[in-house]
């Protein structure tokens, strides 16, 4: 059954005869035995929008807080150096009563952030007040940075204004912004690449073997800007099919492999004359293996599996 609770200012009246000072002494109140039933254990929650506005309030305790600015001054002089150690600092028991617990509570009007509370200069993003998008990219790409890796030591540094945000892609997010390339204003990412068909051209007469002399090339720094690393990417539904293709090596990815007939390539491996399974894998590796019949015919040919069916009943 749930419990019946007295109103709000009969609790009240009955709790400031207690004498009590501080939420601290309340709760061990509350676990002493001697609290009556009617009377809650939580009070900030049962009388929530029925009357309740502290502590201070609810015991009678009429200690008179400092005002922002003294109060204010006087955390600064303890040189904490952020929320976490204000709040430690309040649970120590040197805090002064004349002090709040929650400044955020006590001055709403000149509270500004815990930064600005205890002295350390930090905002809070939600307080922070940030340049356009326009200056903070002009700004940036004064600095010449080449990449993510670079603006973020610099942020790291304590030399970025307060007013350019650390996490632009946030701040300015419906706000201007495109993408890192276009806030650094760096080639690698603004480049314009060449249609599928010339890029591919370019490639295929460097006469690269695989994709290993590949990746050594890009790494080079002879590779022309507009020859994208990653074609997979950049060509992706417009033309590219493969790192074979890319290359003209002739390799194909086994996904888009066009082999002959079941029946055709069973005749012609026939003509081989190979005795055993590893006959078979060595001449695969041999490099003779024309490219239209698989190296695994059991997982391309449907048929395979239904003639190995057949040959066991």
């Amino acid at each position: 059954m749930k419990k019946q609770f007295r109103d709000f200012e009969n609790t009240r009246e009955f709790v400031k005869t207690l004498g009590l000072k501080t939420s601290v002494e309340w709760y061990a109140y509350c676990t002493s035995g001697n609290k009556p039933d009617d009377i809650p254990s939580n009070p900030n929650q049962t009388y929530k929008n029925k009357g309740w506005i502290g502590f201070k309030d609810f015991l009678g305790n009429e200690i008179k807080i400092k005002d922002f600015v003294s109060a204010r001054e006087f955390v600064r002089a303890l040189k904490l150096k952020g929320q976490k150690e204000w709040m430690a600092y309040c649970t120590s028991g040197n805090k002064p009563d004349d002090i709040p617990f929650n400044p955020h509570r006590d001055y709403i009007k000149d509270f500004k952030g815990y930064g600005d509370w205890v002295g350390t200069g930090r905002v809070s993003n939600k307080d922070k007040q940030f340049c356009t998008y326009k200056k903070s990219r002009d700004f940036v790409r004064g600095l010449e940075f080449k990449g993510v890796r670079e603006w973020e030591e610099y942020c790291k540094s304590g030399n970025k204004p307060d007013d350019i945000p650390s996490s632009p892609q946030s701040a300015y997010k419906n706000k201007g912004w495109i993408s890192w390339g276009n806030f650094f204003g760096t080639k690698i990412f603004l480049k314009k690449f060449r249609p599928f068909k010339e890029a591919r051209e370019h490639v295929r007469g460097l006469e690269f073997k695989n994709r290993d002399e590949w990746f050594e090339y890009c790494k080079s720094g002879n590779k022309p800007d507009d020859i994208p690393q990653k074609p997979e990417r950049t060509y992706k539904n417009k033309g590219w099919i493969g790192v074979g293709d890319w290359l003209g090596t002739g390799t194909v990815a086994n996904f888009n492999k066009q082999y002959r007939t079941f029946k055709e390539a069973k005749e012609f491996v026939r003509s081989l004359n190979l005795k055993t399974q590893n006959e078979w894998k060595e001449y695969c590796k041999s490099g003779n293996k024309p490219y239209d019949i698989p190296s695994n015919p059991q997982k391309v040919y449907t048929e395979w599996n239904i003639r190995r069916r057949v040959e066991k009943k």
